[in-house]
């Protein structure tokens, strides 16, 4: 979205639960408008429709609904008849950004179809607190987005209200956490972006910062082979395809990228196994490290993939995936403590750093010739890479495109290509797959499913 909005936020869970406590830390953090949803039905129709003609005034009424808590909600209901969006549009159209304390399911899903709310946090504390009766309360975590776990000590609530500020402001909503206006290429503090750097992951950043050479130096320099002469543009595009594919890489290496990169560690450390790059990276012995950590977005918290043993496979539920995201930036700052600890207690900053995780970031600059940027390319930008180095990978496809569209287009072709070996091609011919190994199969298989329409 071009301009930011507040998000509309419903907050459910059980009485004396914490519901309230949460949006109050949300109302600091974020500057979002929310009042006790109990005052404002009390005050919209409780009283006027039964309280005044028992409770002497507002505050006694509103004291004594611990004792009647299935009244109030056979009121709140009635209120809502036949609208069951009543209370929650009153609130909304009067300014506040939150409604807290929602507890009959039907009003739930007549909200949720009118797409009152962008986002519903479940706050739970039902290991040391008990659930409310389902007479006044019949709201289920399942029906939340966002799980809040309450169980634990104030430090976790500070963690999710963090977490959801960030998640928040990811999703292009106004939440207090507008990004600093960048000026010059790095700042003091080297947690800025150089300006025009493209952000990547949460904290991460891709920039060029050099390109050697053109698809014609490329092409110029195959034609060392055979001697000079001027040729056409599309001549240039040939012999770069021929090039290409028969995997004739000394023309190809006439061409460099370089490179800043702000990355995970983890995803550095794969970065490397490329090791025909030239490339420098942060010293953590020569500077200090700096408190940047990368947490997945809710869509890369996945399950083990149990066919692919080094990959991912669907996304942890959400009542659980929150949970986890929070324990993942937990224990970075937990680390990150303890490496600041160790340092005011003069340990070497090359001893210290070793107790940091593998989410911390690092930056470097890195080069690679066009070459060996294509089978770079061929395993990184690939389905079957890990999600964070593939985002690299892309930009850095792109700036292939960009400056060299012709080993590009060649590039994409050879991409495209599929090997098969001699007992490949004959179970093709003659129909016999179950002679082939499982991995060689698959690809016949995938070749068969491809081309071959199932009704031919």
């Amino acid at each position: 979205m071009n301009e930011r909005r507040k998000p509309r936020l419903l907050i459910i869970g059980h009485a004396r639960h914490g519901k309230d406590t949460v949006a109050e830390m949300i109302r600091d953090r974020m500057g979002l408008a929310f009042t006790s949803s109990s005052i404002f039905v009390g005050e919209e129709c409780i009283w006027p429709m039964w309280g005044k003609e028992r409770y002497p005034d507002f505050d006694s009424m509103f004291a004594d609904r611990v004792n009647c808590r299935k009244t109030w909600a056979d009121l709140i209901s009635a209120y809502n008849t036949p609208d069951k969006t009543r209370t929650a549009k009153t609130m909304l159209d009067r300014g506040y950004d939150m409604y807290v304390g929602m507890r009959r399911i039907d009003e739930f899903v007549a909200c949720n179809q009118a797409k009152l709310f962008d986002h519903v946090i479940w706050v739970d504390a039902l290991k040391r607190l008990p659930p409310e009766g389902a007479e006044s309360n019949d709201m289920v975590p399942s029906l939340a987005d966002l799980f809040c776990d309450n169980n634990g000590p104030q430090e976790n609530l500070t963690l999710f209200v963090d977490e959801l500020q960030k998640f928040l402001h990811e999703k292009g909503f106004q939440v207090g956490l507008d990004l600093p206006v960048l000026e010059g290429e790095i700042m003091p503090d080297w947690k800025s972006m150089p300006e025009e750097a493209i952000r990547v992951l949460d904290h991460g950043f891709f920039i060029v910062r050099e390109v050697m050479g053109n698809d014609k130096a490329i092409a110029d320099s195959a034609r060392m082979s055979y001697g000079r002469g001027t040729k056409k543009v599309n001549a240039d595009e040939g012999l770069i395809n021929y090039l290409v594919q028969n995997h004739h890489t000394s023309p190809l290496e006439m061409g460099e990228i370089r490179v800043h990169m702000r990355l995970p560690i983890f995803v550095m450390r794969q970065l490397v196994r490329h090791r025909t790059a030239n490339l420098n990276e942060y010293s953590g012995r020569y500077s200090e490290m700096v408190r940047l950590f990368y947490v997945p977005e809710a869509a890369q918290v996945c399950h083990q993939d149990l066919v692919n043993k080094q990959g991912s496979a669907e996304m942890l539920p959400m009542d659980t995936n929150l949970v986890v995201r929070e324990h993942i930036l937990a224990q970075a700052e937990s680390a990150f403590d303890t490496y600041e600890f160790l340092l005011t207690q003069k340990v070497s900053r090359e001893t210290a750093r070793i107790i940091l995780p593998l989410n911390t970031y690092t930056e470097c600059v890195w080069k690679m010739d066009v070459s060996n940027l294509i089978k770079f390319l061929m395993l990184r930008d690939d389905s079957h890479a890990q999600y964070e180095i593939r985002v690299y990978a892309k930009l850095l496809a792109e700036a292939l495109a960009h400056f060299f569209p012709a080993v590009n287009a060649a590039y994409e072709r050879e991409k495209s290509r599929v090997s098969l070996n001699q007992g490949q091609i004959q179970a093709l011919i003659t129909g016999d797959l179950e002679s082939l190994p499982k991995g060689e199969l698959k690809v016949v298989q995938d070749l068969l499913a491809r081309y071959m329409s199932t009704d031919q």
